[in-house]
């Protein structure tokens, strides 16, 4: 028989091509090495049963198998929670292209799901029909009300967000994309949340919010917020590329009758400069008088468009500008243009006084280029300049906002300040889109909602006390979503399925730094180094050695069962049980330490195996001890190979 496993150079993979080859069957290991390693699968290598393909299966592939093993995705906390992203394409775009081989070729395919699809359970042991107690968007990845987002409408609070707005998303070339929401998440929160801030940002998120930042090689990923490193290290993103069209005309409309000057549109570069005079200097004013003519009172108005300027060379740049319009302007002697202009002045009289104004939205939706004339038409009326920086002020805090917003569409970093107390004073800071490095959060306190969105990108433009950066959003469960895939194929489209539910596996070939405990302690003992527990130890998890699951795993696939089945060690043992284990087993003078336990960390993990003894006549063999001896002499070996 021909046989696909997908994710075969990695732990669980490799042994079960192992038994796979073993049994005689001819077995392609498809592969990307994100986490695998050809250590894993180097003795099959020159088998001609045997064929390896260094693929990514986010990619199709078209290959001729008869069953196919899908194990093709990040097991282990450090590698998902480095990569969530990879870790949800793998799971939901990879699980489709192998559903769709399977499909096409008409192959068995089973998919390995984990246990985490119950989350904390309230139900103990879990059976597979337990619907899990799992909030798979909520607290895990939400901001506090009083973060904003940045939407096709301008800023707006999380709790005024409304469907179907769409929202500024950074794709993966740091460019700006607005898409509407899959999902907006909403729901009650008591307990501490974490908060980074400084002068250039500041999130105030739950501890499993997902951090999106730079590290010091310039590497981009994702981190969950109350992840226990060296926050100064890593960078968050302040600054990104809006991508828009050029306009070349703007169109003023039909003149007024008896208009002296009839203009219906100037060109777009000139009249974002202008406009941007106008905005930080300028005002309409409206005098309205009687007068008769051949003895009839007539009610008439003059119509001024007045803009400021004392320093000359504004001045000098205001009449430049002013002289590439046709509009006629006056220039009078204390320091002010005049414009006498009804069908100008109907353009401008919505855009407010001066604790009113603000940029239409329709100039804000333009090219990088273009954005740029009005911005440094704000700064010139306005603004300051110290070097590459700038600073506006205004009264008006939709401006601050507006201008907030232009300045990033420039390709700056801004924030916006109060700047004077007891009046409104709005300072917007304008920098250069430097990443700014984070800072150790701080818990705060908080009772609650709490809110984010599901976005194409995962990664969403917030702001917050004015402070605007780029960090990450909610995801579903990529597990959860491959066993709906499963069995929507299987229903659908009548491909024969076989789905798994993984309790805790150990065993040979486990990655050294893959995070899970049983390979943390074992490696802290080996090196000398206190076994960190978390929380008081109590929880409790089964632990199921890996040859026992991969007998599970065959007698699965290879029987009239669908599933989803349990496959587990029944055992359950505390961490702090398995920590004494592995102490004496090692280095009995270890020292065992405490530190504080991760939100969401299940207190009890244990499955109920009823379904795989009664179908399959299954259950695990081999006991903690014996599989801990085996796993400490390869974890052993390998450290002390690597040293000499």
């Amino acid at each position: 028989m021909r046989i696909l496993v997908t994710g075969g150079a990695g732990f669980i993979g490799s042994h079960l091509i192992d038994r796979l080859m073993a049994q005689g069957h001819e077995v392609v290991c498809l592969d990307n090495f994100y986490t695998g390693t050809k250590r894993n699968i180097l003795k099959w290598m020159d088998n001609p049963y045997f064929e390896l393909i260094r693929h990514d299966i986010t990619e199709p592939i078209r290959l001729e198998v008869d069953q196919i093993y899908h194990l093709a995705c990040p097991a282990s906390p450090i590698h998902y929670q480095y990569n969530p992203v990879k870790t949800i394409k793998t799971n939901v775009i990879g699980t489709m292209n192998m559903l769709g081989l399977a499909k096409r070729v008409k192959a068995r395919f089973f998919l390995a799901s984990t246990s985490e699809v119950y989350g904390d359970p309230d139900v103990h042991p879990q059976t597979e029909d337990y619907r899990g107690n799992v909030n798979c968007i909520g607290i895990r990845s939400c901001y506090d009300e009083n973060t904003e987002i940045l939407t096709e409408n301008g800023w707006v609070p999380f709790p005024n967000l409304q469907p179907g707005v769409r929202v500024a998303t950074l794709n993966p070339d740091n460019q700006i994309e607005y898409h509407v929401p899959d999902e907006h998440i909403v729901q009650p929160y008591v307990g501490n949340l974490l908060r980074f801030a400084n002068s250039k940002f500041d999130f105030c998120v739950t501890p499993n919010h997902w951090m999106y930042v730079k590290n010091r090689t310039g590497k981009l990923n994702f981190l969950q917020a109350d992840t226990d490193v060296y926050w100064h290290h890593q960078r968050a993103i302040t600054g990104a590329e809006f991508l828009a069209a050029e306009q070349e005309w703007f169109e003023l409309g039909e003149p007024p009758r008896n208009a002296k000057v009839n203009v219906e549109r100037v060109r777009m570069d000139d009249w974002l400069e202008f406009l941007g005079y106008y905005i930080s200097e300028g005002c309409v004013h409206v005098r309205r008088r009687a007068r008769v003519v051949n003895g009839c009172d007539y009610d008439i108005a003059d119509y001024n468009i007045l803009i400021a300027q004392v320093n000359p060379e504004g001045r000098t740049a205001i009449a430049e500008c002013l002289q590439r319009t046709p509009f006629k302007f006056f220039d009078s002697d204390d320091h002010q243009f005049r414009i006498c202009s009804k069908q100008l002045a109907e353009i401008l009289l919505p855009l407010g006084k001066s604790g009113d104004k603000y940029i239409p939205r329709e100039y804000l939706n333009l090219s990088q280029r273009q954005s740029l004339i009005l911005f440094k038409a704000l700064i010139l009326g306005d603004g300051s300049q110290k070097g590459n920086a700038y600073a506006y002020y205004t009264k008006s805090k939709q401006l601050a906002d507006d201008v907030q917003e232009l300045a990033m569409r420039c390709g700056y970093a801004a924030t916006v300040v109060n700047h004077a107390i007891g009046r409104d004073l709005y300072r917007v800071n304008i920098r250069p889109p430097k990443d700014a490095n984070l800072v150790t959060p701080e818990p705060v306190r908080y009772a609650g909602n709490v809110y984010c969105v599901n976005v194409k990108n995962h990664v969403i433009c917030v702001r917050r006390n004015g402070k605007a950066a780029f960090c990450g959003n909610c995801y579903d469960e990529g597990k959860r979503v491959a066993e709906t895939l499963s069995f929507d194929y299987h229903r659908q489209n009548g491909v024969d399925i076989r789905v798994v539910r993984i309790f805790n596996t150990y065993g040979p070939r486990m990655l050294e730094n893959d995070g899970r405990v049983v390979s943390n302690f074992i490696v802290q003992a080996l090196r000398n180094e206190p076994l960190t527990v978390y929380g008081d130890g109590s929880q409790t998890r089964s632990f199921c050695y890996v040859s026992d699951l991969v007998e599970g795993f065959i007698r699965l696939m290879n029987s009239d069962k669908i599933g989803p089945m349990n496959l587990g060690n029944p055992g359950e043992y505390t961490i702090l049980e398995l920590a004494q284990k592995i102490q004496n087993m090692i280095n009995p003078g270890a020292e065992i330490i405490f530190k504080p336990l991760p939100q969401d960390d299940p207190k009890q993990r244990q499955p109920d195996i009823t379904l795989a003894k009664n179908w399959l006549g299954w259950e695990p063999t081999v006991p903690l001890d014996k599989g801990l001896e085996l796993t400490v002499k390869d974890f052993r070996d390998r450290i002390e190979g690597n040293q000499k």
